[in-house]
């Protein structure tokens, strides 16, 4: 069997007696196969009984594991530490705790905050009494068509993986983070819920506008739920109710608007039509640069040669939405 000697970096920290973290080395012999949780439980029980890290189903089902191989987070009980040296290239392999939440002890750390967000979103089902049978004697059908719009939502396994990458997280505290957002989606699509589209009001007073759509939530996500995309068809619901007095829907509709119209992207409207006069003035000097540029064009656009077709696109997508 195949076997190589690998150093693990690890990121130490005790609280109660450690004023700032530090990294210890161990090196271990590696035979193929072995995953990153083996070689920290390896370390644990021939090395350093102080090692701390969390581990529980050992079957990337729990989540537990989650910490920052070479950087990048991933569940150490899924990951293989010859599939990382080959990917890095290095004999050497970096472990830290994940970010954005605070570190207990070495490799864990403490998920209350992602959590305690998530509970007052109310991410789980509140009967429809029209649709959900009083007793246990009925059933309560979920038709396939139904099952695909938030069944990929339910694969989620609550990791904190993507809350750990999320920069919008670590800069605006009451934003609800990827995954509590994606769980609101997930119910607010589900027939049997009593609160069904009110549901994306949650998502706007958690801040749900503010992401990005950097997309690192889905890079990340080890069960590929990608949040991101629940997070934005919680927006499109969000507008279907009627709450599109914000910026974030301002700015699609603009988007929307400017494709119906020619097909392209109207840059010099958008501000206009995001912010009002407010967003002129902030862009004012910007624009007043791309006009010296050559950059600006007209506010007056020809719409493109297969604008038709695209309009008619647009519609047919809709309509499936």
């Amino acid at each position: 069997m195949e076997k190589r000697k690998v150093t693990f970096r690890i990121r130490r920290f005790n609280p109660k007696k450690d004023s700032q973290p530090y990294y210890q080395e161990y090196e271990v012999e590696v035979v193929k196969g072995m995953t990153i949780l083996e070689a920290l439980q390896f370390i644990k029980d021939n090395i350093d009984p102080t090692l701390s890290f969390r581990a529980f189903c050992r079957s990337a089902i729990c989540g537990s594991c989650s910490v920052k191989i070479n950087g990048y987070p991933k569940l150490a009980c899924k990951t293989q530490v010859f599939g990382e040296l080959e990917v890095y290239k290095t004999d050497i392999l970096t472990i830290e705790p994940i970010d954005n939440m605070e570190v207990i002890r070495d490799l864990i750390v403490n998920w209350d905050s992602a959590i305690e967000k998530m509970e007052k979103m109310r991410p789980y089902l509140i009967p429809d009494p029209e649709v959900v049978p009083k007793t246990l004697d009925e059933e309560c059908k979920v038709y396939p068509n139904e099952l695909k719009k938030f069944d990929r939502f339910t694969d989620c396994i609550l990791c904190t993986t993507c809350y750990s990458v999320c920069g919008i997280v670590k800069v605006d505290s009451n934003y609800g983070g990827p995954f509590p957002l994606a769980r609101v989606y997930r119910f607010a699509v589900d027939p049997r819920d009593a609160l069904k589209k009110e549901r994306a009001k949650i998502g706007y007073t958690f801040d749900m506008w503010n992401c990005v759509r950097c997309e690192k939530c889905a890079d990340v996500c080890p069960k590929h739920v990608a949040p991101v995309n629940g997070i934005m068809k919680l927006r499109g619901l969000s507008i279907d109710i009627g709450l599109k007095n914000n910026p974030g829907a301002r700015h699609v509709a603009a988007f929307y608007k400017s494709l119906l119209e020619s097909g392209m992207l109207n840059e010099v409207l958008l501000p206009l039509r995001t912010k009002g006069i407010k967003g002129v003035l902030e862009n004012l000097p910007m624009g007043i640069k791309m006009i010296l540029k050559g950059k600006a064009h007209s506010p007056i656009m020809k719409p493109i040669a297969e604008h038709e077709g695209l309009r008619k696109v647009m519609k047919a997508a809709m309509e499936v939405e």
